[in-house]
């Protein structure tokens, strides 16, 4: 680094120093080549927030001119539109984009919906392709949400506010958290809750910490999952439907083997009877 000074007078020698031009009488201007930083001659400076990003070695080399300030901007853009994307999940209905209202329900993959509109869109087979695993009346769930108190509808629809800062309608009854999407929430099947992961790992994830309600495997559903998380619960429902099919077969099969049963016994009393009208008639010709 290396600053360009034009001075009134000839600079006195130093170490650090060198005269790009000779010595110039009073009322000249004379270039001098000053080399940055060295000793305790005033040299030493801060480094900028440009040339300290630049000094990294993840940035190293990487241009810090138009170009990235424009992949700087898209970076921010991109940061707000998920940080929109992961509010709008946490607090639309996945079936209408409509804001979330009681009754809730959540599927089987973890996606909230108002209960009316999610059964308008199975009756009217117009379901949207991201809730396609939507097929019937066992692969969604009730679920409560607790109402934040802070929560205004008014204001929040004005808006004006980042996505973190924002009071939105629901939250954890035990931890507090909003349900903005930051902050990872479940569903848990036997009591119906939906609370903040943080407040069921708080009591061992081993039962619901607002009901006591014992869980066992499978019980927990992420909301809004992750590809990771979703790969899991897409299995698992899978897993149940298979089993319900199986389930239904077999008491299909039991149904079956009783009627047929019956059959047999019905079989079985006619043909007795029709042997013992059979023997009545033989002893009364013999008798004649």
């Amino acid at each position: 680094f290396f600053s360009l000074t034009l001075s009134h007078r000839a600079p006195a020698p130093s170490s650090d120093a060198m005269v790009a031009s000779p010595s110039s009488s009073a009322g000249r201007l004379g270039p001098i080549l000053r080399l940055r930083g060295g000793g305790g001659d005033g040299g030493v400076y801060p480094l900028t927030h440009t040339e300290m990003q630049w000094m990294q070695s993840a940035n190293m080399g990487v241009g810090t001119g138009i170009g990235a300030v424009a992949r700087d901007h898209r970076h921010w853009a991109d940061r707000a539109s998920e940080d929109a994307l992961r509010l709008d999940r946490a607090t639309l209905c996945a079936a209408s984009s409509k804001p979330l209202a009681p009754p809730v329900v959540v599927t089987e993959l973890g996606l909230l919906c108002n209960k009316e509109e999610l059964l308008e869109r199975l009756l009217s087979k117009s379901m949207p392709q991201h809730l396609a695993h939507v097929q019937s009346l066992r692969d969604f769930a009730e679920a409560t949400l607790h109402p934040n108190p802070h929560y205004a509808a008014d204001k929040a629809a004005k808006g004006g506010e980042a996505a973190e800062d924002r009071e939105v309608p629901f939250v954890c009854p035990i931890a507090g958290t909003p349900m903005n999407g930051r902050s990872p929430f479940v569903f848990l099947r036997p009591s119906g809750r939906v609370v903040s992961e943080r407040a069921l790992k708080g009591v061992g994830a081993t039962a619901c910490p607002v009901t006591d309600v014992p869980l066992g495997e499978g019980d927990t559903v992420h909301l809004n999952p992750n590809a990771e998380q979703r790969e899991a619960l897409e299995q698992r429902h899978e897993e149940r439907r298979a089993a319900a099919k199986a389930a239904k077969a077999a008491k299909g099969g039991k149904k079956a083997q009783k009627a047929a049963a019956a059959a047999a016994a019905a079989a079985a009393a006619a043909g007795a009877s029709g042997s013992g009208g059979g023997g009545d008639s033989g002893d009364a010709a013999a008798a004649g």
